[in-house]
């Protein structure tokens, strides 16, 4: 007659409680990784969007042919004209970034543009422009904000770059 191998019952508990042992103690620490993972993710994504969003404008900004092709300067609006006569409004409306009507960023908590002249003065005269510092903060999902600036120098406009420091 062959014997059974079986485990006892008292062999099949104690593998049950440290197994539970062991989710009580790692349950937390993967929870956390995988919520730092998705904060993370997050902010790559709407900090992608922002970039993009930013480096179109500032294209777009840049081949403006002349300052005369500049019509209306504000802090948070700015309305070109573009190479191809094509009539361009970057504006901040309840949160999102439009181009004309377009959103082009999301989730926007502020947007400044600062207009610079030739001797790199503020300015409020659009014919006057010759620079433009681009500030947006953007909200992440996490409630945190990421905040992107540059500076963009419009072609064709006599730009003396000699004394331009970086912001």
């Amino acid at each position: 007659m062959m014997k059974l191998k079986a485990f006892s019952l008292l062999e099949v508990l104690l593998v049950i409680v440290m197994i539970a042992i062991l989710g009580t103690v790692l349950g937390p620490i993967l929870s956390s990784a995988v919520q730092g993972f998705n904060i993370i993710s997050s902010r790559r994504e709407v900090l992608a969007e922002a970039r993009a969003g930013m480096d179109r404008m500032v294209r777009e900004i840049r081949l403006t042919p002349s300052a005369s092709q500049i019509f209306n300067i504000g802090a948070t609006n700015l309305h070109i004209q573009y190479p191809v006569g094509t009539d361009i409004t970057y504006s901040l409306s309840s949160g999102n970034l439009l181009r004309n009507s377009d959103i082009l960023i999301g989730n926007l908590a502020s947007l400044a543009f600062t207009y610079y002249d030739q001797a790199g003065n503020v300015t409020g005269t659009a014919a006057n422009v010759r620079s433009i510092d681009i500030q947006m903060t953007v909200n992440a999902l996490d409630t945190s904000t990421l905040t992107l600036q540059t500076r963009v120098f419009l072609r064709n406009t006599g730009n003396d770059y000699a004394n331009f420091t970086s912001p």
